[in-house]
């Protein structure tokens, strides 16, 4: 939930307004690799509802919207301070 919840905050929108979750992202594969031991050193990413997620394994999730330049075929973002 504190990703929907993120990425709601991020938009400015109800998060029963999002599409699924788990339409972006397996779930369960995420909470395998995603644990509670602090020493696991983790950082998953993701697109989700127009945004780049980033779930670091110190239970951090960063939003930020995804840009497109015209000369970068990739979307990209980036996670500044």
């Amino acid at each position: 939930m504190p990703i929907a919840e993120a990425v709601s905050d991020a938009l400015g929108t109800r998060i029963e307004e999002l599409p699924p979750l788990s339409h972006a992202i397996d779930l369960d594969g995420l909470d395998a690799v995603i644990t509670n031991d602090q020493s696991d050193d983790v950082t998953v990413t993701f697109s989700y509802a127009g945004h780049r997620v980033l779930i670091h394994s110190s239970n951090t999730v960063y939003v930020r919207p995804l840009h497109r330049a015209d000369n970068d075929p990739l979307e990209t973002v980036s996670f500044d301070n």
